[in-house]
């Protein structure tokens, strides 16, 4: 195979790695924002058993939010990771189908959607425990100071 032949060889098949660097970040991002969920649950654990009895309900819809929240961060993650994962595989079928003079185009956009769709997912995902987050803030906002 000509040298040039594979050098544009790796470049289309590396171009979907512009993708896995956006996801990424939504990573990065989403691994944040649980790992102070699970702050905050933990604070407001140890709040909970120094707590009044009247103290205990909003300490309690607290703890319930953030354990929703918890578990939707979890499934963002999970299928952003999986987003990352198809593009890998797309990745590699493309280079070798490139490589091999493979004719695998269904099979790249069938995996390039089902990368997207999984992101599209995330996001969505992602944008309900913002909705369920201000929802928190809302009860803490409401409870009357000690």
């Amino acid at each position: 195979m000509d040298p040039a032949d594979i050098l544009s060889t790796i470049q289309t098949a590396i171009a979907p790695v512009v993708l896995i660097s956006g996801v990424g970040l939504l990573l990065l991002t989403l691994t944040n924002r649980l790992g102070r969920i699970v702050d905050r649950a933990r604070q407001l654990a140890t709040e909970r058993r120094t707590a009044s009895t009247g103290e205990i309900p909003g300490l309690d819809a607290q703890l319930v939010i953030l354990g929703h929240r918890a578990r939707l961060i979890r499934l963002a993650v999970a299928l952003s990771a999986s987003s990352v994962a198809v593009i890998g595989v797309l990745i590699t079928v493309l280079f070798l189908g490139l490589l091999l003079h493979w004719s695998l185009g269904g099979t790249a956009v069938i995996l390039f959607v089902a990368s997207l769709l999984s992101l599209v997912g995330a996001m969505l995902v992602f944008v309900r425990e913002l909705f369920l987050a201000l929802t928190a803030l809302d009860l803490t906002l409401k409870q009357p100071p000690a």
